[in-house]
C-alpha cells in the first residue's frame, strides 16, 4: 500500500527529527543557529534518539540543545503534527478537531507525540468502521434476504465483521507503533496489507449474500445458475446429472437448492475419489511391473502418493494423474529402448559368432540388418527365430546325405506341424531326396508351412475372440472363460471347438431369456384363464423346445388362442379389428391369401364367420410355414454337412469340393447324411492307408529315380508329382503313366533284332485290349521286317487300348454324373488315359456340378418367395429339376423372382407414382427403396429424378431504336417496348440456372433463336446469349423463331409471341415457329417468351 504523498517520512518519528536537527547544526545552517526549542532537549535525551546517533554525536547534540532550545522548535513539531493529522483520511472533521486541539495544547514533544499517535490509532479504527459500515449498507440494500435462518442480514453482517477482524487489526497496528524500531509509515503499510487480505474475505461474504439475495428474489434463475455448477461436474454421467438437476428443480427455497448442490458436490467427491483411486491403483501396478530404477521409482511413487492423499479430490487430480502416467510411460519407453538396444547388440554378436563358415557373409549382414530394423522385443525374437531356422537349413547343406536326412527328421518333428499329413509327406520326401541341398529345401518348406500355421492360428484366435465378444446374450464375466480357452488353444480345430462352445452357451442364454419373456407375455393374455395360461407356459419347459423358433411358435399359439377367445365375446366390429390384428401376425401367408382372408373377415356377418376365416388363414399359414421350416432345416443341414466335410483330415480339397457339390444337390436330409457318411468313410479309409501310401510313394520314387530310360528332368518332374499324391489310387495312376513312358522309351531304343520281342511284350502289357486283340497285334508285328512298321503297329495297339479302356470308364462316368455321384465320377475321370477324353469329361463333370448347384440355389430362392403357396413352390421346383442347363435354370428363377416381387411391389408402385405426382419426393424415394424388382425400381427412380429436375430461366434483352440495349428481363417479361412505335432491332437470349433443392438436378439443354431483319431476311440461328438482329444500322426486326435443344426440348415447349406494328400482340407460337411477320414490312416492337412443361 502506497504512503500518503502528504506525509513527510522524516517527520513521522521523534528520533528522525532529532538526528536531522543535529546534522543541520553541525553544518551551521543559519536557521538552526537560532535558539532551539524546549522539545529538542526532551528529544535529544530520549532513549530512541540515543539509538539513532553515535556517542560523539549525542554529546555534541546535548551541548547544542542546551544552547538552542526554545519555544519556536516546539511549535515546529506541533505544526508538523497538525499537518500529519490533517492528512489522515478516515477521521471525521469533528474527531480531527479533537486530536488537533490535543496537539496544539501540548507543552513538550512527548505530548505532541502522544497526541499524534492517538490520532493515528483513531484513524485506523475509523477506517475499519467506515469499511464495516459500507458493507453493512450494501447488506441492508439486499431486500430479498429472509428474516430468519442462516441467510439473514444480521448473519451476513456478523460474517463480514468476523472477516474484517477489527480487534486483531487494531491490536497488531498498536503493537507495530509501540515497536521502537519502526515508525508510523511501516505500521500503516502492515495494517493496509492485512486489511486488504481481510477485505477479500469480506468481499466473499458480500458476494455470497448478493447471490443469496438474487436466489431468494428469483429462485428459478438461481436454480438455473446452480445447475451450471452440476453441469461443470465433468465426470458425472448424464443420468447422475439429471438426478441432481431434478433435486434442484424440486427445491422450494434457496437453502434447499444449496442443500441439493452440496449433496451433488458430496456425490461428485465420491465419483472423483473412485476414479482417482482406480487410476492410482492402475499406475501403482504399472510401476511395480515396470522395473524402473530405484530413483525413478521413488520419484514416481512420491508423486502418486501425494495425489492419492490429497483432499478434497479435484478434477485437476485426474489431470495430474494423466500427466504422471505419461511420464511413467515415457520412462518405461526409455528403459525398453535401452533394453532393446542392448539385446540387439547381443543378438548381432550371436549371429556373427554362430555363422562361422556355415552362413555367407551377405546373409549374416542381412540378418544383422533385420536386427537393426526391429522395433520391439517381439520383433527381435521373430528375427532370432528366423535366424535359427535359416541356420538349421544352411547347416544341413554342409552335411553328407545320410546325416542331413537324419537331422532333418529331428528338425521336422520339432516343428510340431498341425497338419500331420503334410508332416508325413515332408518326412517321406526327405527320405526320397538324393542330395543334402534337396533335404535342406524340404525343411525350409516345412518351416514356412509352420509359420503359416502359426499365423493362421493367431488370426483364428483373434476372429474367435471378436465373435465371442460380440455375443449379445452372455455377460462379460461369462465370456471371459471362453476367451481364455480360445487363447490357450494350440490348433485351429481347437479354436473352432472353443468358439462353438461359447456360441452354444450364448444360444442357451438367449433361449432361456426368450422362454422367460414368452412366459411373461403369456401371463399378460387376459382372455385366457389361469389354467390355460399355465398349460401354454408348461409347453415351454419341455426339453424338445430347444430353439427360438419353437419358443416363438408356442407363444404365437398362445396369443392366437387368446385372440380367438377374445373374439368370441367381442362385439362384431371389435371382433373384426382383433381378427385383422391376428391376420397381420400370420407372416407366412402369401399376398393373395392375406387379401382373401381380409375380405372374408371384412364381409363376416357374425363372430363365427370371423373365426372360420381366421382358422382357414391359420391353416394356410401353418402349411406355408411348414414348407419354409422344412427348407430352412434342409439349408441348415447342408451348412452343417459342408462343415463336417471341411473338417475331415485326409481328403484332398478337390475331393471335399466334390462331396460338398453332392450335398448341395440333395433335396432331403437323409440324402445329405448319406453323402456325409460316405465322405467320412473315405476319410477313414485314407487314414488307414497312410502307411501304405508312404510305402507306395517311396517305392514309386525309387522306381523313377532308378530308371535309366528317364531323363533327369523327367525324374524331377515325376518325383514332384509323387509328393503331391494323396491316395494310393493316385500313386497307382502315376505309376502306370511312368511305366508306359518307360515302355515307350524301351520300344524306341530296341534294335531290330530285339524289336519284335520288346514290342510284343509291350503290346501284351497294354490294359484295355482283349486277349484276341493282343494276339492279332503281336501276329501282325511278327509278320513285319522293318522296325518302323512294327512301331506303327504298337502305336495302333496302344491307341486302341486307350480307346477301349476309356470307353468302359466313360460309360460309368456318365452314369455317375447323372446320378450326382461327383466324387466317384472325378476318381474315374482321373483314370482316363486319353488327355482329350479326360478334358471332355472334366468339362462335363464341371457343368454337371454347376447345374446341380444352380438347381440347389434355385430351390433355395423358391423357398424364400413370399407369394407362392406350398403347392406352387413344389410345382416350381419340379420344373427346375427337369431343366438341363444352368442358363435355363437361372432364367426360370429370374422369372419366378420377378413375378413374386411384382406381387409384393404392386401397392408400393402405386404409392410411389402418386407421391412423385404430388411432388412428395422424399417419401417417394423411401417408398422406392422398398421395391424389390430391380427393373421397376430403376424405372421409378428415373421418374423420380426426372420429376425433380428443374428447368432453367430464360433471360433476354433487346436493342430498341432510339434507346439501345435495355436491361435484361426474365421469363414472361416483355423484351422491347409497346405503344411507343419503336422498332426492336436485336435480341440476346440465354438460359440461367435457378435455385433448386439439394436433391434436384438441372435439365440439360440450350436455347437457339434467329431474327428476320429488314433488307436482310432470316439470319442464321444464334445460341446462348449471342446477338440476333443488328445494331447501329437502323434495321428493324420483323419476326423471330426460337427453339430448345437437348433434354430441355424433350421436357418443355418454348412459347413466344411478337408485338408488331399495326397488329399488336400476336398469338403464342412454339418450338421454332414464326412469331411476327415476313414480307409485310411491319416492324416488330416486342417479344414475350415462356417455358411450358409438355403434357
Amino acid at each position: 500500500m502506497k504512503s500518503n504523498k502528504n506525509f513527510r517520512k522524516d517527520d513521522l518519528s521523534p528520533e528522525s527529527n532529532t538526528k536531522k536537527i543535529y546534522k543541520m547544526y553541525k553544518r551551521k545552517k543559519q536557521w538552526v543557529v537560532a535558539p532551539v526549542v524546549f522539545g529538542l532537549l526532551l528529544h535529544a535525551f530520549s532513549p530512541v534518539a540515543a539509538l539513532a546517533v553515535t556517542d560523539t554525536e549525542q554529546a555534541n547534540a546535548e551541548t547544542a540543545q542546551m544552547r538552542v532550545v526554545d519555544d519556536e522548535e516546539l511549535q515546529k513539531l506541533i505544526n508538523q503534527a497538525v499537518t500529519n493529522i490533517e492528512a489522515l483520511k478516515s477521521l471525521s472533521p469533528e474527531a480531527k478537531d479533537v486530536h488537533l486541539a490535543n496537539v496544539r495544547k501540548a507543552t513538550n514533544e512527548e505530548e505532541v507525540n502522544t497526541a499524534t499517535v492517538d490520532a493515528y490509532k483513531a484513524d485506523v479504527v475509523a477506517e475499519i468502521d467506515l469499511l464495516q459500515a459500507s458493507y453493512d449498507n450494501q447488506i441492508e440494500a439486499l431486500n430479498s434476504l429472509p428474516e430468519t435462518g442462516e441467510s439473514t442480514k444480521a448473519a451476513y453482517k456478523g460474517k463480514i465483521a468476523t472477516a474484517l477482524a477489527k480487534t486483531g487489526l487494531i491490536n497488531k497496528f498498536n503493537a507495530e507503533l509501540a515497536n521502537e524500531s519502526k515508525n508510523y509509515g511501516v505500521a500503516k503499510e502492515v495494517f493496509a496489507a492485512d486489511l486488504a487480505e481481510n477485505q477479500k474475505a469480506a468481499e466473499e461474504v458480500l458476494k455470497a449474500a448478493t447471490e443469496a439475495n438474487t436466489a431468494f428474489a428469483n429462485l428459478p434463475k438461481y436454480q438455473t445458475q446452480q445447475k451450471e455448477v452440476i453441469k461443470g461436474m465433468t465426470y458425472f454421467s448424464d443420468l447422475e446429472k439429471e438426478l441432481h438437476y431434478t433435486a434442484i428443480d424440486n427445491a422450494e427455497t434457496k437453502e434447499e437448492v444449496d442443500s441439493a448442490v452440496d449433496a451433488a458436490k458430496t456425490a461428485y467427491q465420491g465419483v472423483l475419489t473412485k476414479l482417482i483411486n482406480a487410476q492410482v491403483n492402475a499406475l501403482s501396478s504399472k510401476l511395480q511391473e515396470a522395473d524402473l530404477s530405484a530413483t525413478l521409482d521413488d520419484a514416481f511413487s512420491d508423486r502418486l502418493e501425494k495425489i492419492a492423499n490429497k483432499t478434497p479430490k479435484a478434477e485437476q487430480d485426474l489431470v495430474d494423474l494423466t500427466n504422471l502416467e505419461a511420464d511413467i510411460d515415457q520412462a518405461i519407453a526409455n528403459k525398453e529402448t535401452a533394453d532393446l538396444n542392448e539385446k540387439k547388440a547381443n543378438m548381432k554378436n550371436q549371429i556373427a559368432s554362430e555363422a562361422g563358415d556355415v552362413v555367407k557373409a551377405e546373409d549374416v549382414k542381412r540378418f544383422q540388418g533385420k536386427v537393426d530394423a526391429a522395433k520391439t522385443t517381439e520383433a527381435l525374437d521373430a528375427v532370432m527365430q528366423e535366424w535359427n531356422e535359416f541356420y538349421e537349413v544352411e547347416s544341413l547343406k554342409q552335411k553328407n546325405l545320410a546325416a542331413a536326412q537324419a537331422e532333418a527328421q529331428t528338425l521336422l518333428d520339432a516343428l510340431e506341424l498341425e497338419d500331420k499329413i503334410a508332416l508325413s509327406t515332408y518326412k517321406a520326401n526327405v527320405g526320397l531326396s538324393k542330395t543334402a541341398e534337396a533335404v535342406a529345401e524340404i525343411v525350409a518348406q516345412a518351416q514356412a508351412a509352420r509359420k503359416l500355421e502359426i499365423k493362421a492360428l493367431e488370426v483364428a484366435k483373434e476372429t474367435a475372440i471378436k465373435e465371442i465378444q460380440a455375443l449379445s446374450n452372455l455377460k462379460a464375466d461369462e465370456k471371459e472363460p471362453h476367451i481364455t480357452a480360445v487363447k490357450a488353444a494350440t490348433t485351429k480345430s481347437e479354436v473352432n471347438t472353443k468358439l462353438e462352445l461359447a456360441k452354444d452357451a450364448d444360444k442357451a442364454a438367449q433361449l432361456s431369456k426368450a422362454k422367460l419373456d414368452a412366459k411373461k407375455q403369456i401371463d399378460s393374455l387376459e382372455a385366457l384363464d389361469e389354467t390355460e395360461r399355465t398349460t401354454h407356459k408348461a409347453k415351454l419347459d419341455v426339453d424338445t423346445v430347444d430353439t427360438l423358433e419353437k419358443v416363438a411358435d408356442i407363444l404365437a399359439k398362445a396369443v392366437y388362442a387368446n385372440d380367438i377367445k377374445a373374439i368370441e365375446t367381442a362385439e362384431l366390429d371389435e371382433a373384426k379389428e382383433i381378427a385383422k390384428n391376428i391376420l397381420n401376425k400370420l407372416e407366412d401367408l402369401t399376398v393373395t391369401q392375406a387379401k382373401a382372408a381380409l375380405k372374408s373377415i371384412t364381409d363376416a356377418k357374425n363372430n363365427e364367420e370371423i373365426k372360420t376365416a381366421l382358422e382357414t388363414a391359420e391353416a394356410l399359414n401353418a402349411t406355408n410355414k411348414a414348407t419354409k421350416d422344412k427348407a430352412n432345416e434342409l439349408a441348415e443341414a447342408k451348412i452343417a454337412a459342408n462343415k463336417q466335410i471341411d473338417e475331415l483330415k485326409y481328403l484332398s480339397k478337390s475331393v471335399k469340393d466334390g462331396y460338398k457339390a453332392e450335398i448341395n444337390a440333395k433335396t432331403t436330409i437323409d440324402d445329405i447324411t448319406d453323402v456325409v457318411n460316405r465322405a467320412m468313410a473315405a476319410d477313414t479309409n485314407l487314414a488307414n492307408k497312410q502307411e501304405q501310401l508312404l510305402t507306395d510313394k517311396e517305392a514309386l520314387a525309387g522306381f523313377i529315380n532308378g530308371s535309366s530310360e528317364l531323363t533327369d528332368a523327367e525324374k524331377k518332374k515325376f518325383s514332384s508329382e509323387v509328393v503331391d499324391c494323396s491316395t494310393t489310387e493316385e500313386v497307382a495312376t502315376l505309376r502306370g503313366k511312368v511305366e508306359q513312358l518307360i515302355t515307350d522309351r524301351q520300344v524306341a531304343a530296341a534294335d531290330l533284332n530285339a524289336a519284335k520281342t520288346t514290342i510284343n511284350n509291350a503290346i501284351n502289357g497294354l490294359i484295355g485290349l482283349t486277349p484276341a486283340q493282343k494276339v492279332a497285334y503281336t501276329n501282325k508285328v511278327n509278320s513285319l521286317s522293318e522296325k518302323a512298321d512294327m512301331v506303327a503297329v504298337y502305336e495302333e495297339a496302344k491307341a486302341e487300348a486307350i480307346k477301349q479302356y476309356d470307353k468302359e470308364l466313360t460309360n460309368e462316368i456318365d452314369s455317375l454324373i447323372d446320378s450326382g455321384s461327383y466324387v466317384e465320377a472325378q476318381k474315374m475321370i482321373n483314370q482316363l488315359k486319353s488327355d482329350t477324353t479326360r478334358k471332355q469329361y472334366q468339362n462335363k463333370l464341371n457343368n454337371g456340378i454347376a447345374l446341380s448347384e444352380a438347381k440347389a440355389a434355385a430351390n433355395k430362392q423358391i423357398d424364400a418367395l413370399e407369394n407362392l403357396t406350398a403347392e406352387e413352390k413344389v410345382a416350381a421346383k419340379d420344373k427346375i429339376s427337369k431343366l438341363t442347363t444352368k442358363a435355363a435354370v437361372e432364367k426360370e428363377v429370374e422369372a419366378l423372382v420377378k413375378a413374386d416381387n411384382l406381387v409384393h411391389d404392386k401397392s408400393l408402385i402405386e404409392l410411389a407414382e402418386a407421391q412423385i405426382k404430388a411432388k412428395d419426393f422424399d417419401k417417394a424415394a423411401e417408398t422406392i427403396k422398398k421395391i424389390r424388382d430391380a427393373d421397376t425400381k430403376a424405372k421409378l427412380q428415373k421418374q423420380l429424378e426426372d420429376a425433380q429436375k428443374v428447368a432453367p430461366n430464360i433471360r433476354g434483352t433487346g436493342h430498341v431504336s432510339n434507346i439501345g440495349w435495355q436491361k435484361t428481363v426474365d421469363t414472361n417479361e416483355i423484351i422491347g417496348t409497346t405503344g411507343r412505335k419503336l422498332a426492336l432491332e436485336a435480341v440476346k437470349l440465354n438460359l440461367e440456372d435457378v435455385d433448386m433443392p439439394e436433391s434436384a438436378k438441372k435439365i440439360e439443354g440450350g436455347i437457339e433463336y434467329r431474327a428476320h431483319v429488314r433488307n436482310i431476311g432470316w439470319q442464321g440461328y444464334k445460341a446462348n446469349g449471342e446477338l440476333a438482329g443488328t445494331t447501329g444500322k437502323a434495321l428493324r426486326m420483323e419476326a423471330i423463331q426460337i427453339r430448345l435443344t437437348g433434354e430441355l426440348a424433350k421436357r418443355y415447349d418454348v412459347q413466344y409471341r411478337a408485338h408488331s406494328k399495326n397488329k399488336g400482340w400476336g398469338a403464342y407460337v412454339s418450338n421454332g415457329a414464326t412469331a411476327g411477320t415476313t414480307g409485310k414490312a411491319l416492324r416488330m416492337e416486342a417479344v414475350q417468351i415462356r417455358l411450358v412443361e409438355k403434357k
